[in-house]
């Protein structure tokens, strides 16, 4: 019994693998590459200004009393030229300690006002005035620019100070890609935590590619975050792929010991799926059920009926042996009287029995007990040789007178 519930969970588990390996490959839906663009761009072609990099790292600043320069790109992306104003901020989501560089920045020639022609980019010029007492540390802040318009945008400026106290050190942790996803969307994340004093960016990336031959590579999600001092980051995505088979590749770059970036990378294959087809699945799985109790039952009756026929042909041959027990019992001779002690134990092996036996074993039982029969009946009758002697005695003396009418009498022996 337990066998044949095993084979039953097999061909069912092959069964929705069947059911749900090849409809993601018949209906894949690839996103468009082209299309991703277009959306792109049509992020960035908004009726304001856009900044290229929403991050200015001046890196590990080792000389102090001296200072640094580097330039935000920003774009005018209205038809009409604009004027930009820059200022900065504290970035309040680190340590006072670390907040320092905010007074350290200055825009070079002192200009805050920045004509901005339409269509066209331009580059302003922040420079940072390290003190010679400086503490070693990442120092983190805000560079604010605001339109005519009223809109706004920052820009994040950091600087490692260099010094005993700079330490980069970092994890990455919980990584993991939902192997099987339903209605189009791929979920995948993972966790960078910041264990050293120097503050480091973290950039994310997600991508997809096709395993049966559609388009390259799709970048599914990706992005970057200033993973600062005691700070743990979590990167997720949870978005449409489309139906089909993937590799996905998951990547994060994090800081090693020496402040490099380093990359992460976890990469797996991922079944996209549409609902109903577990629903497909599970109608696999039932039918299989119900075929394969069909399939046990029929065989129990197969094998009542294998049993009833071993028992009869049973029966028959004890008969047999029975009357040629008797026959020969008759004859009143014992030679070639044998008992069949093979054709007991056989009788005997099929009356244990049971219909729940295993039913190639009666029917061969069967079929040698109707070979043995046969053998029995082809046998040639063994003849009972009969041996006649004739004795004849002389005739007794004369009687008296009233005997002698009497005739002689012959007397026959039979011997056996």
């Amino acid at each position: 019994m337990k066998s044949v519930w095993t084979k039953v969970s097999a061909v069912a588990l092959a069964g929705v693998i069947i059911a749900n390996a090849f409809i993601p490959y018949a209906y894949a839906t690839d996103i468009d590459p082209a299309q991703m663009a277009k959306m792109a761009e049509e992020a960035k072609t908004e009726e304001f200004f856009s900044i290229e990099e929403k991050i200015l790292n001046f890196g590990q600043l080792s000389e102090l009393g001296r200072s640094y320069t580097k330039s935000i790109v920003v774009k005018n992306n209205t038809a009409n030229d604009v004027i930009i104003d820059a200022s900065t901020s504290v970035y309040e989501d680190v340590a006072v300690e670390n907040q320092k560089i905010t007074e350290w920045i200055t825009f070079v020639g002192g200009i805050t006002h920045f004509s901005v022609s339409a269509g066209a980019s331009r580059d302003i010029n922040v420079r940072v005035v390290v003190p010679s007492d400086a503490a070693s540390g990442t120092q983190y802040a805000n560079v604010e620019l605001k339109d005519a318009n009223g809109h706004t945008d920052k820009v994040l400026v950091k600087a490692d100070i260099a010094g005993d106290g700079l330490k980069y050190s970092s994890e990455v942790s919980d990584a993991t890609i939902e192997p099987f996803a339903l209605g189009e969307n791929l979920k995948g994340k993972v966790v960078v935590k910041n264990t050293g004093t120097a503050g480091f960016t973290s950039v994310y990336q997600i991508r997809a590619k096709n395993v049966f031959g559609g388009m390259d590579w799709i970048i599914v999600d990706e992005g970057e975050e200033e993973v600062f001092p005691s700070k743990q980051v979590e990167f997720s995505t949870d978005d449409k792929l489309g139906f089909g088979v993937y590799n996905v590749e998951q990547r994060v770059t994090f800081a090693n010991a020496e402040g490099r970036m380093v990359e992460s990378l976890l990469s797996r294959m991922v079944i996209n799926i549409p609902t109903w087809s577990l629903a497909v699945a599970g109608g696999v799985i039932v039918f299989i059920i119900i075929v394969a109790i069909f399939a046990k039952r029929r065989k129990k009756n197969r094998n009542k009926d294998k049993l009833k026929n071993a028992e009869r042909k049973a029966r028959a041959a004890e008969i047999k042996k029975v009357e040629r027990a008797e026959g020969k019992a008759i004859d009143g001779s014992s030679k070639g009287v044998k008992i069949d002690e093979d054709l007991d134990a056989e009788l005997d092996a099929i009356e244990e029995f049971s219909v729940e036996d295993n039913g190639s074993e009666i029917e061969r039982l069967a079929e040698k007990l109707e070979a043995r029969g046969e053998e029995q009946e082809d046998e040639p009758e063994e003849e009972v040789p009969v041996k006649v002697n004739v004795v004849k005695k002389k005739p007794a003396p004369a009687p008296a007178a009233k005997d002698t009418a009497k005739k002689p009498v012959k007397k026959i022996k039979i011997i056996q």
